[in-house]
């Protein structure tokens, strides 16, 4: 925390509230007292080094103090105090506003990575909740701010690693059970993210028959738009990642499924045909889908996909079946 103490005191250059970039804002207090700010197109992002805070919504007051973080959306005007500071232990914070594109970005990012990462609706979390009430500051998410915080130290610094590391911030918060709500407001209601939509449909749909165009109407573009679109943000074209969706979840169903047989893994991940589906199966992971479900490879494949970080889709891959089994 000391470390946080000296860059914000670095940043404050004094007693008040000082806007030392475009959305970020530096505070130091001497004294108790009201906190006005401006809403940012997205959420707020509050963090106490030192003092304590308290965010009244509603009839609601949420206390920061040291090393506790707050986020909220637009659609909120809370009420800020600062209600514990004194000249010798004075407050200190930051807010740090995030647009939100920069949200909506990296939310599909993690989606793309972490098939686990299914929509809130989905997973039971509708409450749409626009604060997240107090959090702590764990070490990961302290040391993105630190890093962004020095970042702005420099003209090249601050142009290539400051939204870097600004992302790897949004990026922690989302790992925040209780910022998911407000961050995902904030990104549902910006412009429509159509790789996010398509994602999100296929993986809704994939024991249904489907091609590019399909796709493509569920996310009201032109076929070729929404191709060059899909790929420019992930790297793969839509039918790449159609196909690859559907042999790991067959692979899952796989390894966790007793008794199911080859043709009905390839009906339930949308293959109207067993043979192209263990044609592709093979093609990919070297082993026909039965020789999978019955081998060590299955084993070794289990312990990666219940892994909690996500990495099961790449790293599978590159578990490799024994010879002779």
């Amino acid at each position: 925390m000391e470390d946080l103490l000296v860059e914000l005191n670095c940043w404050a250059g004094g007693v008040g509230a000082r806007e030392v970039r475009p959305g970020l804002t530096v505070c130091r207090f001497d004294a108790p007292g009201p906190y006005s700010w401006g809403p940012a197109h997205g959420v707020t992002f509050g963090l106490v080094a030192q003092g304590r805070l308290s965010v009244d919504i509603g009839r609601t007051a949420h206390g920061c103090g040291p090393l506790e973080g707050v986020v909220f959306t637009d659609r909120l005007c809370p009420t800020v105090d600062v209600v514990a500071a004194s000249t010798d232990h004075p407050f200190l914070a930051m807010f740090l506003q995030i647009d939100a594109a920069i949200i909506r970005r990296i939310s599909t990012n993690v989606l793309v990575s972490d098939v686990a990462a299914v929509p809130v609706a989905r997973r039971g979390r509708t409450s749409g909740n626009q604060c997240s009430g107090t959090f702590s500051v764990d070490a990961r998410l302290l040391h993105s701010v630190l890093r962004f915080l020095r970042a702005l130290d420099g003209e090249l610094d601050e142009r290539v690693l400051a939204p870097i590391c600004l992302q790897e911030i949004v990026y922690r918060l989302l790992q925040i059970v209780c910022c998911q709500d407000p961050l995902e407001v904030a990104s549902r209601e910006s412009d429509v993210d159509p790789t996010r939509a398509a994602i999100e449909y296929i993986r809704s749909h994939l024991a249904e028959s489907m091609t590019v165009s399909d796709i493509a109407r569920e996310v009201r573009l032109s076929e070729s738009a929404f191709a060059h679109t899909f790929r420019a943000t992930i790297g793969v074209s839509p039918y790449q990642f159609l196909k690859s969706e559907r042999l790991d979840a067959a692979r899952r169903m796989l390894i966790t499924g007793s008794g199911i047989s080859v043709s009905e893994v390839a009906h339930a991940v949308g293959y109207s045909s067993a043979s192209h589906f263990i044609t592709e199966f093979k093609r990919r992971y070297a082993v026909t889908p039965r020789e999978y479900s019955n081998g060590k490879y299955s084993y070794a494949a289990l312990d990666v996909v219940d892994r909690p970080d996500g990495a099961h889709a790449r790293t599978a891959e590159m578990v490799h079946f024994p010879a002779g089994n």
